[in-house]
């Protein structure tokens, strides 16, 4: 192997360090090369990790970040953004319960997207109803409107 010199702030260094008290990585070393393995491996298509164990320790290291608690992970799911566009657009537009519908067919209960999904939609009713609810008129205002003199 071919030895390289790479300077670090204190700061990176002291967190490296405490994975490696943690557990997480053998060495500061296994650090370094499993970091540049998975960085270069993210960069380039063709790039083919060669780190001992480099899967072991990324599955250890780096759970899968798609992975959704209380959703069928065989289920297939639309796009997230795209999801929040067309629950957007139907809230926008005052169908709430198409929105609702929606978010019931399209992910399992409990899944992280339609949690998120059904916050933004009750933040979208709370806005239509805010709109929609008359005004409170000023005491002050109210006072001079009886204090008018009618002929």
């Amino acid at each position: 192997m071919v030895k390289s010199t790479v300077r670090f702030p204190e700061s990176v260094v002291g967190e490296i360090e405490a994975l490696v008290e943690d557990g997480r990585f053998e060495s500061k070393s296994e650090f370094y090369r499993f970091s540049t393995d998975y960085v270069l491996n993210q960069v380039l298509d063709d790039y083919d990790p060669e780190t001992i164990d480099y899967r072991e320790i990324k599955s250890e290291v780096m759970p899968d970040p798609e992975q959704t608690l209380g959703a069928d992970t065989d289920r297939e799911e639309p796009p997230f953004f795209e999801s929040v566009s067309f629950v957007r657009k139907l809230a926008l537009r005052g169908k709430f319960n198409d929105a609702e519908d929606f978010i019931d067919h399209q992910y399992a209960a409990g899944d992280r997207h339609a949690i998120l999904l059904e916050e933004m939609l009750r933040l979208y009713r709370a806005d239509r109803r805010k709109r929609a609810a008359p005004e409170p008129v000023p005491d002050s205002e109210r006072e001079r409107s009886d204090h008018v003199e009618r002929p």
